[in-house]
């Protein structure tokens, strides 16, 4: 009977645990933002979303946000400085962001001080401030400086 007991323990606990991996999934795609233009970008970018933000970072440990793009269009071939308004000169200036563009802006005054990454819907992936991590964030038109599209 002892057995028994133990074995069906075991077997609700898998169960719950598999469940749980489900639901956490399932939660996930309902997460997901329409991405269509250059989708592969953007699941590059996605698959960075919850890495910390490190000031000089460009790797998995952490990234600020000119490094977190210089990432991303690394897995494309195309090699971007780790510096926000220096990418600005980099692949080809449009008026409107598709998925996978630049979005280069300047919250400051200063001049581009940001760079992200366009999902197609408004929002872009990017690496926002210290303690933050890679994450979608709304696209604010009055403080974008330009978009490019690079890949």
């Amino acid at each position: 009977m002892a057995v028994r007991i133990k074995m069906l323990t075991f077997v609700v606990g898998a169960f719950l645990v598999l469940a749980a991996g489900i639901l956490a999934v399932s939660a996930k795609s309902a997460e997901s933002h329409p991405i269509g233009g250059n989708s592969s970008v953007v699941a590059e970018a996605q698959s960075w979303l919850g890495v910390p933000y490190v000031y000089g970072g460009a790797s998995a440990a952490g990234v600020d946000c000119s490094g977190f793009t210089m990432a991303v269009y690394s897995a494309f071939g195309v090699s971007l400085p780790h510096n926000a308004a220096a990418q600005a000169g980099y692949g080809t200036p449009v008026s409107s962001p598709s998925a996978g563009d630049l979005v280069l802006s300047d919250y400051t005054g200063a001049g581009i001080g940001h760079a992200g990454i366009a999902t197609g819907d408004g929002n872009m992936i990017n690496a926002p401030y210290p303690g933050t991590t890679v994450r979608y964030d709304p696209i604010i038109p009055e403080n974008v400086v330009a978009y490019r599209s690079v890949v």
